[in-house]
């Protein structure tokens, strides 16, 4: 049995049923093979606000809420195209909410989570971005628009982002420095975190330690979970549909 599976950036929109049939896919699997889950943001592709909860996104809940009720611990972090899900979906999902940054405790092992987009400070328009997002009186002042014009432009969003190919990716990385100088704040040497879509594992020689960081898979085709279990601890596990 895995102790942990930690999974981001799926971006489900009905329009995406290949994602969303991985995602069942995903439910069914986990439901026998591991004992938490922990999704670091990006869930959903845009979230206007917990009342375009509908039936296509209630079904996404309730295959969450599958997992709970096997006594499955379920844990969700925003990204920044989710930062607007809410209370409405926590409970119909019955998914446990966490603050970003939050460090958790694996086998006496801290373990710091983000969804990492706070990294990317080469990109500073997303940096702005995000500061005027994050901060709560934007949410509190978004969320009083009328429903109609929040779905138009996060519809619109979605749309710029999938047809924005300007920036170089160099330029969307994570930038190494911050990245340690973060650790160094919390006191860790582990990090898990996704948004930059390159999975896999880097090691950092910093200061007289090692510092490592896990990037998590999007879910465009075959996706890599993120695995930890006592003895093996962390691996990456291709995850092919059931």
């Amino acid at each position: 049995m895995i102790d942990a599976v930690f999974i981001s950036d799926l971006h489900l929109h009905p329009n995406e049923p290949l994602i969303t049939s991985r995602f069942n896919s995903f439910v069914n699997w986990a439901l026998n093979n591991t004992r938490s889950v922990y999704i670091l943001g990006d869930f959903f592709h845009a979230w206007p606000g917990d009342d375009a909860l509908d039936e296509w996104s209630c079904g996404i809940a309730m295959q969450l809420a599958s997992l709970a009720k096997k006594g499955i611990n379920l844990y969700f972090m925003h990204g920044n195209r989710d930062f607007l899900l809410g209370s409405r979906f926590w409970t119909l999902a019955q998914v446990t909410f966490l603050s970003e940054p939050t460090v958790i405790t694996l086998d006496n092992m801290k373990v710091l989570l983000v969804h990492g987009d706070r990294y990317c400070t080469k990109d500073t328009s997303h940096q702005w971005l995000r500061r005027v997002t994050r901060n709560p009186i934007f949410s509190t002042v978004f969320l009083k628009l009328p429903f109609s014009f929040r779905q138009k432009l996060v519809n619109s969003i979605r749309q710029h982002s999938q047809l924005n190919t300007s920036k170089s990716p160099s330029y969307m990385d994570v930038v190494p420095a911050t990245l340690l100088h973060h650790m160094q704040q919390m006191d860790v040497k582990t990090l898990v975190h996704g948004h930059t879509h390159k999975p896999g594992l880097t090691q950092h020689q910093y200061q007289g330690s090692l510092y490592r960081h896990f990037v998590l898979s999007d879910w465009d085709d075959n996706p890599l979970l993120l695995c930890y279990d006592n003895p093996n601890g962390f691996y990456f596990r291709l995850f092919l549909e059931y």
